[in-house]
């Protein structure tokens, strides 16, 4: 145990890392951005980009999916499973763009957006970056964390060298917008190189049976994936709908930094869950690893809330200047929220390492729920971050002990 805890260790140093420098990336681009368009303009960029991510995340079920099967398969069939995997690839780009397509209008009514190159753009980027993600995932499954935190850091890093290049050329909103899908192509350019060796000719193969196994469990996963991300990411656009876009642009900036610790410490769970498969597989006791990986993302919970409630004026003030000083207490608020949101996530990727369904139904109840409160209730932009909190809570209560049945049965 000491072994796999001290590789754990090293592994998460690099996916920590990775998710740290592309938060560097990341608010160097949101600052930028936000400097230059203003709260006005960046509050639409904003809502137009949570957009992509509610429709990428529930998708990116295939990263898990691939993982997952690689843990256990033969390694003498990888190479066939990769052409697989491009074919799996290609299909769920296609129902994305269909599922798009036949949002528009409703997304374009939604978000008060009536620019056909805003929508078009928004929507071009959850299906370009289905790929990275997909081999993102082979890397995850083979246990190559420093490719794979590469090419993670890569996407982000490229987003801002295009991002500041276009915005600054007068393109605004839309240049801001396809720096991500820019971004995403370099990604999925630097994730083909680290697997170059284990392709081969064609790279992309239907077989009837597997392809169709393979296509439905990445469905499947969709629905716990979807879940998680409906919950982490739909309070932006609640926050467009229901307040105005200078609110929103407020909420935006504070939403930014508030959700760092859950993409820092979440982002270990991509190193528990081919662990948890693989412990699972050989039979090892994968569930004392799990709360151990547990506890140590809480203690850096704990310490970043703490690190919210006393720099937040500051960081505030520097990353976004005196505009955005109002959403302080804003800020304060997401640094508790994200210890239960965290570990949210923490807990889903052990139910699904342990194929644990019975919590599916109420996490989708459970983002209901939020959704309903936030309508019901918002006098102030407070609230949807209370809401986020307690019902992020019900989720890691319930998907922990849900886990832990399951364990014992």
């Amino acid at each position: 145990m000491k072994q796999i805890i001290f590789q754990f260790i090293k592994n998460a140093f690099y996916v920590f890392s990775s998710v740290g420098l592309s938060m560097v990336a990341n608010y160097f681009f949101h600052l930028y951005v936000s400097r230059i368009l203003g709260p006005a303009k960046y509050g639409i960029y904003n809502a137009l980009f949570s957009t992509t991510i509610l429709f990428t995340l529930p998708f990116a079920a295939i990263n898990l999916v691939v993982a997952r099967e690689i843990v256990v398969i033969d390694k003498n069939k990888l190479k066939n499973f990769l052409q697989q995997v491009f074919f799996l690839a290609f299909i769920l780009a296609g129902i994305l763009f269909v599922v798009l397509l036949c949002s528009f209008k409703w997304i374009s009514s939604f978000r008060h957006i009536k620019s056909f190159l805003l929508l078009f753009i928004t929507f071009l980027i959850p299906i370009i970056s289905i790929f990275p993600i997909t081999l993102a995932g082979v890397l995850q499954g083979l246990q190559l964390f420093r490719p794979f935190a590469l090419v993670g850091f890569s996407s982000q890093f490229f987003r801002l060298i295009w991002g500041v290049l276009l915005v600054s050329l007068g393109f605004e909103i839309v240049g801001a917008l396809l720096s991500s899908v820019l971004g995403a192509i370099c990604a999925l350019c630097l994730a083909i190189y680290f697997l170059k060796d284990y392709f081969k000719w064609p790279f992309v193969r239907f077989q009837n049976g597997k392809s169709k196994a393979l296509l439905f469990k990445t469905l499947f996963y969709s629905t716990y994936t979807g879940a998680f991300s409906f919950l982490m990411y739909i309070d932006v656009p609640l926050v467009k709908h229901l307040f105005s876009a200078h609110e929103t642009g407020l909420y935006s900036a504070a939403a930014l930094l508030g959700k760092v610790p859950i993409w820092l410490v979440g982002s270990i769970g991509s190193v528990v869950f081919p662990k948890i498969v693989e412990m699972k597989k050989q039979h090892q006791p994968y569930f004392r690893f799990y709360i151990t990986a547990l506890l140590v993302c809480f203690v850096a919970l704990v310490v970043g809330a703490l690190g919210y409630y006393l720099l937040a004026p500051y960081v505030i003030k520097i990353l976004f200047g005196a505009a955005y000083l109002n959403s302080i207490h804003l800020l304060r608020l997401f640094g508790l929220t994200a210890i239960p949101l965290s570990l949210a996530s923490i807990a889903v990727r052990y139910a699904l390492a342990i194929e644990d369904k019975r919590f599916l139904y109420f996490h989708w109840f459970s983002n209901f729920g939020f959704v309903f409160s936030v309508y019901v209730m918002h006098p102030s932009l407070k609230y949807a971050i209370i809401w986020l909190g307690l019902w992020s809570t019900i989720i890691f209560i319930g998907s922990h002990f849900s886990g832990t049945y399951s364990r014992s049965n």
